[in-house]
């Protein structure tokens, strides 16, 4: 009986060790793989002058865009890459004081109808309101070099991508590093850059904003 029992277990023991040398090759298998492919996320780089808000904040993501039924929380990534963008590139206005957010910014829109019924932001409206003026370019008309060429000027661009549903998504481009370009993602919860490769490298277009002359700029009220 003791001979039998001995030699039942030595093929429960060979198929243990058989099934984490398999889990073994296979976390190998994997690793190389993501390697080979590209799938590793890279370290995201410290950068000077970048302002980090995200649209979920407890402090303003159940505000309404204007009149609309749409929230900061689920529809304010534009909203709250332009409050990074004037913090960055240091517009300020008198109407919105000196701690510009999320928060005070789409409450400055909304009293100046820079909204439509469905809470889309009027670019022109935008512009009249905060007395600046903005370049759009669609895909095909920027390149890396354009956009180095702004982030030498201190200006942050805003990019349109493609959300993980297919939905538009807003995003701010502050740098490069290598091959990499990295954006403030409003949807990203910690103060930390985000690869643009997440989003597949597809910008659909950007646009930025630019401080008119100080013989026409003037506050807004």
């Amino acid at each position: 009986m003791k001979r039998h029992r001995h030699r039942r277990k030595a093929p429960m023991l060979c198929g243990t060790v058989l099934c984490l040398f398999l889990f073994l090759i296979l976390m190998g298998l994997g690793h190389f793989h993501q390697k080979q492919t590209g799938m590793q996320t890279p370290t995201p780089p410290v950068l000077e002058n970048v302002v980090y808000y995200a649209q979920g904040d407890p402090r303003w993501k159940q505000d309404a865009l204007g009149d609309s039924i749409y929230h900061m929380g689920d529809s304010g990534c534009l909203v709250t890459c332009l409050a990074a963008a004037l913090q960055m590139q240091n517009i300020h206005r008198t109407a919105l004081g000196d701690d510009i957010n999320p928060k005070t910014l789409n409450q400055f829109f909304s009293a100046h109808q820079v909204y439509d019924a469905e809470g889309d932001l009027q670019w022109y409206a935008m512009e009249d309101a905060l007395q600046v003026s903005t370049v759009y370019l669609e895909s095909g008309n920027f390149s890396v070099e354009t956009l180095e060429n702004l982030w030498k000027e201190t200006i942050y661009p805003i990019a349109c991508v493609s959300g993980k549903h297919g939905n538009l998504h807003f995003v701010l481009l502050v740098g490069r590093t290598e091959d990499e370009n990295w954006c403030m993602d409003p949807m990203h919860t910690e103060p930390e850059l985000v690869p643009l490769s997440q989003y597949g490298n597809d910008i659909a277009s950007i646009r930025y904003l630019i401080e008119p002359s100080s013989s026409e700029s003037k506050a807004a009220d």
